[in-house]
Parts: C-alpha cells; sequence; structure tokens
C-alpha cells in the first residue's frame, strides 16, 4: 500500500512523520508536517510499516516508515 492510500482517513490537521526505510543503524527522516502540507513523489513510496500514534494536546502525530519504489526505465 502506498502512502497516499494509507493517509486517506487521517485528518488534515493531524501530523505526520515520514522515515524511509534504514540500511544501516539510523532511520532516515524525510520529514515531519501536518498532513495537507505533504505532496509530491513521496506519497507514491510503499508504508513498510505504521508506528505508534501519539496524541499531544494539540495535535496527533501519526509515524510511517517509507520506501521508495522507483525502479530505473531501461
Amino acid at each position: 500500500m502506498n502512502l497516499r492510500e494509507s493517509i486517506q482517513n487521517i485528518a488534515d490537521s493531524d501530523w505526520l512523520e515520514i522515515s524511509e526505510q534504514a540500511t544501516g543503524k539510523y532511520a532516515n527522516l524525510i520529514g515531519r508536517a501536518p498532513k495537507r502540507l505533504i505532496t509530491g513523489d513521496v506519497l507514491d513510496y510503499e508504508v513498510l510499516s505504521i508506528k505508534n500514534t501519539q496524541y499531544r494536546s494539540d495535535y496527533t502525530l501519526h509515524r510511517f516508515i517509507v520506501k521508495d519504489n522507483w525502479q530505473p526505465k531501461f
């Protein structure tokens, strides 16, 4: 499932933290922003896991681990 499909039911005011699958010890943070600001190619990345959701007093944070499934075309 891609990120676009995974976030359909999330409110526009909720925040998303998107990290790319790590090949080593550390995760590669793509970014953290409100859902309404997430656009572009990252929405086509494959979702590997949805981590815990944190509820704060003024916003909700959803964490995603994604993988870029881009393949070169020959």
